[in-house]
């Protein structure tokens, strides 16, 4: 499991029962579910569909998602790295970079789609 996420699921066992908090990360949407949900979040960013406060939060929600997804199923590809890397992040994204990396994250999710 990857610290950033680690270190959010510590702070849950201060707001939730430890037990929960500590079986959370068993949780993690299927994969293909999380890819898909995320590509959803990318293209809303792209087409700017709703607020950027809302469109942000809920980019940031699939990719951590995603970035779960991935830990939890051990796979590894660069759009399961590039899930991680934005979790991990301390500072919230731009509009540009938000852009950029829905961008980057529709062509390697297409590239794991295709190789499946």
């Amino acid at each position: 499991m990857h610290r950033c996420l680690l270190l959010l699921f510590v702070g849950m066992a201060y707001t939730t029962s430890s037990v929960v908090a500590s079986q959370s990360w068993k949780r993690a949407l299927p994969l293909p579910e999380a890819s898909q949900e995320a590509v959803t979040a990318a293209n809303a960013v792209i087409n700017q569909s709703g607020r950027k406060n809302a469109c942000a939060a809920s980019f940031f929600n699939d990719i951590l998602r995603l970035s779960n997804s991935c830990d939890v199923s051990g796979h590894s590809s660069s759009a399961c790295e590039l899930a991680s890397e934005i979790a991990c992040q301390e500072s919230e994204l731009s509009m540009g970079e938000m852009l950029a990396t829905s961008e980057t994250l529709l062509d390697l999710l297409g590239d794991l789609e295709a190789s499946h």
